[in-house]
């Protein structure tokens, strides 16, 4: 009996946003519909994926799942958990911030805030 040697694949399936979805852009010179026309154009592109370890506040584990079974609920199926934080990371990745300048938990919360005001000023 020959034994298969190929790549094991997720039950998941490939995931969606294994490439970049957003490009940084300056949103002061670019209107909002060309911003969100750019993005679909790279969005749910496929590609290589790597496992990862990640812990989760409770709360933010809970919530994530509440979203995950009203989806399922709504739509008849659901987003995977993976892809939802993905989706986070790259939103992070376009954000206009250095993230590269980040030094501590207490610069990050310092910039999330100011990103946070920023949106809310926008509304």
């Amino acid at each position: 009996m020959a034994v298969n040697k190929n790549k094991s694949r997720s039950v998941l399936g490939a995931n969606p946003l294994a490439k970049g979805v957003f490009n940084k852009t300056e949103v002061e010179t670019q209107p909002q519909e060309e911003i969100i026309k750019n993005q679909e154009s790279r969005f749910l592109i496929k590609g290589d994926r790597e496992a990862v370890n990640l812990r989760l506040p409770i709360e933010l584990n809970d919530w994530l799942n509440e979203l995950l079974k009203k989806g399922k609920r709504q739509h008849g199926a659901k987003v995977p958990k993976e892809v939802w934080v993905q989706a986070a990371l790259e939103l992070f990745k376009a954000m206009p911030v250095n993230w590269e300048e980040i030094d501590s938990e207490d610069s990050l919360r310092a910039v999330l805030l100011n990103l946070e005001s920023r949106i809310k000023n926008l509304e």
